[in-house]
């Protein structure tokens, strides 16, 4: 693998130009083309407009593919056996025991921890899997910068104040989701706003959060009193979300519905630092005002689709595609998490003509009876034809209104609680009663475990919760799963213990530390 510091990396990558979302790759970061456009491009309505459109593909195949797999499989969504990208090793739980006490252990290697950091080296490539997120995220970040420094010395036509604006707010959106996704992932993390430069001050993830939560009010700040219909924004817009998302529940996002975006993310940042019983009285409020002004059923959103051109998922590269051709299976604790009567399962969930038992041989959690249906005969989620298929970039009104049943289920007031889940399976036509208001705490908390398990399913927040609730802990600290289903030899099914003992936080990339040394005052890199 070629040797860089990525942060130096992401800081010359986002000087060029992006001007499709077709991603390209340059033999060496010495060599200079002379017919690529620079930074002198962004001077114009249209250059700004084309490099503000490119950081929808700055994530690349690290983040839609490798990064969002790797956290729905951390949070036991679906399975991936294979050993690229060091999948077989993200999702290798530590023991399975079966209800007659039969301890399962996996047939190579150790713990999630010591497999991934054993690989957490440049020698081994992609198969570095704490690189993926690491790179996406700060090539977003770099482009952002890039943006901001530039935007000043644009000529626009029209109303200059509000497209600027406009620009601005985009640009510190994308740096809050950058920030929060890293603060969200790894044990340290690098806060730069200068772009084409870097820090080797490394700071804790509540830091980062923080960060995160500064650059989403700044692009609050610079969207509130642009009137929704203002053409001038609205040219800026149109120009910056690629046309071939604005279908489903993606298209032009007004001011109002980016704030309301933003609004939900900050709760969401809230909700997944924590565990609940560590959540302030005061925080629980503050999701409740946050999500108050947060997305409403049909608020547009950034969200991510496949298209035969300019395609930044390749359109194989992500779970919608892959879950449907043999790479990536529901599973089977996913499946248990239905209610009965779900009309959801039944459009989604189909049996496999042959169960899959211990696939090849790497361990008994990759099995499953289980398939899901494709879009085009009437499931929700997953498609092997270009465009059907979507996957929100930041949050959803579904987990906007879980946010807030869990706020208040958590602080006494069931019968809200339990409306908002209501609200949910009726979005999301699931056919279910609707649940009382007389529910028990420990009824209601677990119709919002099983409703963010399944209304949520490919929305990025499987891991989140697996890591607040305490899933990913060791069984020995009270953590893991019981009455787990799995398939053990010959097809039978078994209610087990699954010891998951996963890393609660990733250590930084040596992709990173081999070029960047940490400064004296830099918080731990790495996770003993």
């Amino acid at each position: 693998m070629r040797s860089y510091n990525i942060l130096k990396f992401t800081a010359l990558a986002g000087l060029a130009l992006t001007t499709t979302l077709t991603a390209c790759k340059k033999s060496s970061l010495q060599l200079v083309n002379p017919n690529q456009p620079g930074e002198s491009a962004l001077q114009s309505e249209e250059g700004a407009r084309r490099f503000a459109l490119g950081i929808y593909n700055k994530p690349g195949l690290n983040y839609w593919w490798l990064a969002l797999a790797n956290h729905d499989i951390m949070g036991d969504s679906y399975y991936i056996p294979w050993g690229n990208f060091a999948w077989r090793w993200v999702n290798q739980v530590s023991t399975i025991t079966t209800s007659t006490g039969t301890v399962i252990t996996p047939p190579q290697g150790g713990s999630q921890q010591q497999e991934l950091q054993t690989r957490n080296d440049r020698s081994f490539g992609d198969d570095n899997a704490f690189r993926h997120e690491w790179l996406g995220m700060y090539f977003v970040n770099n482009q952002a910068n890039v943006l901001l420094a530039n935007v000043d010395a644009i000529t626009f036509t029209g109303n200059a104040d509000i497209k600027k604006k406009a620009l601005r707010a985009w640009a510190y959106w994308w740096k809050g989701f950058a920030y929060s996704r890293i603060g969200s992932m790894y044990v340290a993390g690098l806060i730069n706003d200068q772009p084409n430069q870097f820090t080797s001050d490394f700071v804790s993830p509540a830091r980062m959060i923080q960060e995160g939560n500064a650059n989403f009010d700044k692009a609050i700040a610079e969207l509130t009193g642009i009137a929704d219909n203002s053409a001038d924004y609205l040219a800026i817009i149109n120009g910056i979300i690629p046309d071939f998302t604005k279908v489903g529940r993606g298209g032009n996002i007004t001011p109002s519905e980016f704030i309301r975006q933003i609004n939900t993310y900050k709760a969401r940042n809230i909700l997944i630092a924590k565990k609940p019983a560590d959540i302030t009285s005061a925080e629980w409020t503050s999701i409740v005002t946050l999500c108050n002004n947060g997305l409403r059923q049909n608020d547009k959103i950034l969200t991510a689709r496949s298209n035969n051109e300019n395609d930044f998922v390749s359109i194989t590269g992500w779970a919608p595609w892959r879950l449907l051709n043999g790479w990536f299976f529901v599973s089977e604790r996913l499946v248990q998490d239905f209610k009965a009567g779900d009309a959801r399962f039944t459009r989604n969930v189909a049996p496999l003509a042959s169960t899959i038992v211990n696939a090849a041989g790497r361990g008994f959690q990759y099995g499953t009876r289980f398939q899901l249906r494709d879009i085009g005969i009437g499931g929700d989620w997953a498609s092997s034809t270009t465009g059907r298929a979507e996957i929100p970039i930041g949050t959803t009104y579904e987990e906007n209104e879980l946010m807030l049943a869990e706020a208040k289920i958590r602080t006494n007031d069931i019968p809200g609680g339990v409306g908002h889940i209501n609200n949910v399976r009726t979005f999301q036509n699931a056919g279910l009663a609707a649940l009382p208001g007389t529910l028990t705490l420990a009824q209601a908390l677990e119709e919002l475990r099983s409703e963010r398990r399944i209304g949520l399913f490919l929305k990025g927040v499987s891991f989140y919760d697996a890591r607040r609730w305490g899933v990913i802990d060791p069984v020995s600290q009270g953590g893991g799963r019981t009455k787990a289903v799995v398939v053990l030899t010959g097809g039978g099914i078994d209610s087990a213990t699954f010891n998951y003992n996963y890393m609660r936080y990733w250590d930084v990339p040596l992709n990173e530390l081999d070029f960047n040394t940490p400064s004296s005052t830099s918080v731990p890199v790495k996770t003993n």
